[in-house]
């Protein structure tokens, strides 16, 4: 008889899931509880499986592991919540397929995940519900990230000062070296300076400082959404090491 303790149990989704063998998956869950983990699903892929649907990319649930030596294998698993309304619109499939592989790819084995679990709950949410556009939904997802990996950038202080950057003040976007300034450290700065408007930074430290259930409850338009996505994307491109598959269908 197994072991008590051997089985564990975690809330998360499932990130990814490939074939092992005729009739077996593998599966990439993020949890909480076990952090990024990988378990095999024995005869997963057969069409009567009780757990075939636990198999599928954007199901989030509550699953439970058998802990062998060297594997973990899935025994149960109970769906939370239904995602499957992305899979209705081809471009929704694609960023949130997109979203499961950066939460795969920053995610860690054995630690807490909650913020990260949360994100991508809360972000694939704002997919479904179409208020704003994917585009602000891609970007504050992306800068969201960068805080969980404690990459983020400083955009409530002058970095030469350290002065508060009051949203109603002059402050300044060094595209260079991805750094913001209040507008009397002008000279500070090497090379282009680009003006940040008040709608822009505020969106900036929300998005930051905020509980992760609000991130996505504005809407920028026009020349601030504009803004918005080069410094979002500047950031990305100095703070996120990899380039990822699915960006190309995005």
């Amino acid at each position: 008889m197994s072991d008590e303790k051997n089985f564990l149990k975690a809330k998360g989704f499932v990130l990814s899931s490939m074939p092992v063998g005729e009739n077996d998956r593998r599966i990439v869950v993020l949890t909480k509880e076990l952090g990024k983990a990988s378990a095999f699903v024995r005869g997963g892929a057969k069409p009567k499986s009780p757990l075939l649907a636990a198999t599928n990319p954007f199901f989030f649930g509550d699953f439970e592991f058998y802990a062998g030596t060297n594997s973990l294998t899935l025994r149960g698993a109970k769906q939370q919540a239904r995602f499957d309304d992305i899979l209705k619109d081809l471009d929704d499939t694609y960023m949130g397929m997109y979203f499961l592989e950066v939460s795969g790819y920053f995610g860690t084995e054995a630690v807490d995940e909650s913020d990260r679990l949360n994100l991508l709950y809360v972000a694939l949410k704002a997919l479904i519900a179409h208020r704003i556009s994917r585009e602000q939904i891609r970007l504050i997802f992306e800068l969201r990230t960068m805080l969980i990996n404690g990459v983020y950038p400083d955009a409530f202080s002058c970095h030469h000062c350290g002065k508060h950057l009051d949203v109603n003040d002059k402050n300044l976007f060094s595209p260079s070296d991805c750094l913001f300034y209040d507008g009397a450290c002008r000279s500070e700065i090497n090379g282009t300076a680009m003006t940040v408007s008040p709608y822009v930074l505020y969106a900036l430290q929300f998005v930051l400082s905020a509980p992760v259930g609000h991130i996505f409850s504005f809407e920028l338009k026009d020349s601030a959404l504009e803004d918005f996505s080069y410094i979002v994307r500047r950031l990305r491109a100095r703070f996120f090491d990899h380039s990822f598959r699915t960006e190309r269908f995005i």
